[in-house]
């Protein structure tokens, strides 16, 4: 019997970013360090992945006032 290969379909798990780091490249998601920084005090959040960012960008700027 030979070896059985290990399951080569692991999921990919994007990059975690710090709120230092995400407010320094605030203007990669078009936005100034300050919305970065509001939209990650909205989310209650202090690391995320790029997707988890944008999200949050867009449910700050798009929140009632």
């Amino acid at each position: 019997m030979g070896k059985k290969e290990p399951d080569k379909t692991t999921t990919i798990e994007e990059p975690v970013y710090s709120r230092s780091e995400l407010i320094a490249s605030a203007s990669s998601f078009g936005v100034k360090p300050e919305v970065m920084a509001g939209a990650l005090k909205l989310a209650g959040k202090d690391t995320m992945t790029k997707a988890e960012a944008k999200k949050a960008i867009k449910d700050f700027l798009e929140r009632k006032v």
